[in-house]
């Protein structure tokens, strides 16, 4: 009776062996496939970090470039200036040489009104004209009060003189005008009449 017995336990404990077998063949790959994500993770990685340089490297070399584009065109905007104001000095200068002892003042005068007249062409070229101001009525926006003056003739506030002339780009005003401005004259002083008291007190006794 016990040896029939013997054979089936011996046939019980194999299928654990082989489960046990299978359970770690199972897991390897597993760990396998782990590292190979790990390494496609990490050179996914270092490909965006890549990418994320040349993009930093492309917005600097772009900041640059606007930059120095701006600095050009300032440059240039000047360099436009300058050459439109250097005929008039010019001609100063020759105004200037041709001037001497015993000198026709009337050439010489006329010779300033022409540089005046070139030198408004100049600004006019570069869009700056002058502020209207005298018989205008008086703006903060494109004047500057420099002082009241009193007028009977003309309307409060309305500009009669100009002290220094103001220059405007289109609506951008570059020197506001420095203007007199006409206020209604303060009424006379009435003399003051000594009362009768005070009269009969300074009376001598």
């Amino acid at each position: 009776m016990t040896t029939p017995e013997e054979p089936v336990a011996a046939t019980e404990e194999t299928p654990t062996e082989t489960v046990t077998e299978t359970t770690t063949a199972e897991v390897a790959p597993s760990v396998e496939e782990l590292q190979m994500q790990l390494a496609q993770a990490r050179s996914e990685a270092e490909d965006y970090r890549e990418r994320w340089l040349r993009v930093l490297a492309d917005y600097q070399n772009f900041r640059k470039r606007v930059m120095q584009e701006r600095v050009d065109a300032y440059n240039e905007g000047k360099k436009e200036a300058v050459l439109t104001l250097l005929p008039v000095l010019d001609n100063l200068e020759r105004a200037l040489a041709s001037l001497h002892d015993g000198a026709d003042l009337q050439a010489y005068r006329q010779g300033l009104e022409l540089i005046v007249r070139l030198f408004h062409e100049a600004l006019r070229r570069l869009d700056v004209e002058p502020i209207p101001a005298v018989g205008q009525p008086f703006d903060p926006h494109w004047h500057e009060a420099f002082e009241r003056v009193e007028r009977e003739d003309v309307t409060e506030g309305t500009i009669v003189g100009e002290i220094e002339r103001g220059y405007r780009m289109g609506e951008r005003v570059i020197r506001p005008a420095k203007v007199q401005v006409a206020v209604k004259p303060l009424p006379p002083l009435q003399p003051v009449e000594p009362s009768p008291a005070k009269d009969e007190e300074s009376r001598p006794s």
